[in-house]
């Protein structure tokens, strides 16, 4: 694997941070029923997740979220500084703490899940204006689409690849570059129209359809357009409708991930077999560190293609943890991984 080594980037996410709860089912789970299985207490949120995870792989990281004055606002704030993440930026508000409530299947795959992130809607372009000195002084900033629309059209408008006089790429004058995590189908409405404005997108097949203009959020309605079954004719609509970012990865499941960008399209498929990988126990945490490990690899200025691998045995890794956010998610880890699922040692 090549390593071009750097200094540390510095990683500023903006984005949700809430108490999640997991109720992990011990048999088949049967939707509209009561399943047994184990219920537990932990801290997570997309914007959270991405930046321990950041944390962890050796990169010094800020995290601009929203926090409640309350019992789980504390929990929540003492965990991101115990994981090594400056909370200078957050805004503890006189509101409930987000709260995260979802279903696992034995497989540790999402069943079910309700957010309840309001408090997100106080991270506004009008709050995001008084961080400028931590945006500013990034090298690497992380959007989930947890925020306002509005704030998530600030980010890109000001740190976006068209604000930046000398193009692709950080200089002290460029400014940041920019990586947005779609979160979810039904989230990814909110960046429709932004996405050429970031250097990195990591949608799924669905989130990538929804950016495109091929799908809306709610499928069952009469109006809902058909989803193209490839992730090539995601691409070419992407590139029709001028959303291109300048790369995307588009992540296929067991299928490995679809990646592009200016030098053209490729693929890292299928995933390894069974017996190079950990077996799953939760992926609801799987894309956060996909996301980190693709900051990880930016900053190690790695070509396109170990940039996915780097993304898929991160969320391998993170699928094998109980927990959101793996305890054993570290750079040395993730390479030695890297190197034994795609058979480079």
């Amino acid at each position: 694997m090549t390593d071009t080594r750097k200094a540390p980037a510095r990683v500023v996410v903006v984005g949700g941070a809430n108490v999640d709860l997991q109720g992990k089912s011990t048999a088949p789970f049967i939707p509209g029923d009561s399943n047994p299985g184990r219920i537990a207490r932990a801290c997570g949120g997309v914007g959270r997740n991405i930046a321990e995870n950041c944390a962890r792989l050796g990169m010094p990281t800020w995290l601009i979220a929203a926090f409640g004055d309350d019992q789980d606002g504390a929990f929540l704030a003492d965990s991101c500084e115990r994981a090594g993440i400056d909370m200078g930026g957050s805004l503890r508000a006189h509101a409930p703490t987000p709260r995260y409530l979802c279903a696992l299947g034995p497989d540790g795959a999402l069943q079910a899940a309700v957010a309840d992130m309001a408090a997100m809607e106080l991270l506004t372009p009008e709050f995001l204006e008084t961080r400028r000195p931590y945006l500013d002084a990034a090298d690497i900033l992380i959007a989930d689409a947890n925020l306002p629309a509005p704030s998530l059209a600030w980010l890109a408008a000001t740190y976006g690849r068209e604000a930046r006089p000398r193009g692709l790429g950080r200089d002290r004058e460029g400014g940041p570059i920019l990586f947005l995590d779609p979160v979810s189908a039904t989230k990814a409405a909110k960046a429709l129209g932004l996405t050429a404005a970031f250097d990195c997108v990591k949608p799924n097949l669905g989130e990538a359809a929804i950016l495109a203009g091929l799908r809306r959020p709610a499928p069952a309605s009469g109006s809902a357009k058909s989803v193209p079954p490839d992730p090539e004719a995601l691409c070419r609509a992407l590139a029709e409708a001028r959303a291109m970012p300048a790369e995307l990865f588009i992540s296929l499941g067991e299928e490995g991930m679809y990646y592009s960008e200016a030098a053209g399209p490729g693929r890292v498929e299928p995933l390894p077999p069974p017996e190079l990988r950990l077996p799953p126990s939760n992926r609801s945490g799987a894309g956060d560190a996909a996301c980190a490990a693709l900051a990880w690899a930016w900053s190690r200025g790695l070509p396109i293609r170990e940039k996915a691998r780097a993304a898929l045995t991160a969320a391998m890794i993170a699928a094998a943890s109980p927990e959101p956010v793996s305890p054993e998610m570290n750079e040395e880890t993730l390479v030695r991984a890297m190197r034994r699922m795609f058979r480079e040692e």
